[in-house]
């Protein structure tokens, strides 16, 4: 099966997500998927791919999902399954090939159906100034879902991740147990880019050191900060999924929003 275990609670200190790779080809076309109820997230990287239901007589389709043959190009696409349900997916190869991440968290029952997301649920914006200036392609975060999501295209010698998200008063909540984290990067980059990691994994478990980004791989990250830099001769390009009340990434909007990464 083409499929590829990338962090989970079982391998890291992750409280509760999973995140698995899936790539199909002309010589592997069709990967199952199933779940007892985890909520799902399936996240295109390049190439398109069908998600079927086998358990239907007639193979009802959720649709086709993913659209670029670059990830550094515009067009976020994903789909979302709810948790509380037992389901299986039929991810079927659509196109050349396709590489797709698949992120999963247990959590109660919901109501919400399944939903794709893309074209105007992504907010596509410049963040920060200067030598800290990236792209951040943010997935609008619906009611009934606990997975946060999206993508920063940096340009080469670039820093992204700064300021850090998490505030003291955030870190000492988390340290008391009031709050929760997971958050993960998977990267992709021709040469490969430095984190600088300042934080906790868990409440007991802090972080403090500097990490290679390798392209094609994932990472675990901190609450507090991790600062990434982009080779001198390289983009650095990684998305990112999070969940969990220890705070809520806000990005600037107004004109007075100045001198801000997270009000």
């Amino acid at each position: 099966m083409p499929s590829t275990i990338l962090l989970s609670p079982a391998t890291s200190s992750l409280r509760t997500l999973t995140l698995s790779r899936l790539q199909l080809d002309q010589d592997a076309p069709v990967c199952q998927v199933q779940t007892t109820g985890d909520e799902l997230l399936f996240y295109s990287l390049i190439g398109a791919v069908e998600l079927c239901d086998p358990m239907s007589n007639d193979m009802e389709s959720w649709g086709l999902l993913g659209t670029r043959r670059k990830v550094t190009e515009p067009g976020v696409h994903i789909m979302r399954f709810p948790a509380g349900h037992p389901l299986a997916v039929d991810v079927c190869l659509r196109d050349f090939s396709a590489d797709l991440l698949l992120v999963s968290v247990p959590g109660p029952a919901s109501t919400m159906p399944p939903l794709g997301q893309s074209g105007g649920s992504i907010w596509a914006h410049q963040v920060g100034d200067g030598t800290h200036q990236r792209e951040v392609r943010e997935v609008l975060q619906p009611p009934g879902y606990a997975i946060c999501c999206g993508e920063t295209f940096q340009m080469p010698g670039m820093i992204s991740s700064w300021p850090p998200h998490a505030n003291a008063e955030d870190l000492t909540k988390f340290r008391a147990g009031v709050t929760t984290w997971d958050e993960v990067f998977f990267c992709v980059c021709p040469s490969p880019g430095i984190a600088v990691l300042a934080g906790y994994y868990m409440k007991d478990m802090p972080v403090d050191e500097v990490i290679r980004l390798e392209n094609g791989h994932a990472y675990q990250m901190p609450l507090g900060s991790h600062m990434c830099y982009a080779a001198p001769d390289s983009y650095l390009w990684y998305v990112w999924f999070y969940c969990g009340d220890a705070l809520q990434k806000q990005y600037r909007k107004y004109a007075d929003d100045v001198g801000v990464y997270r009000k």
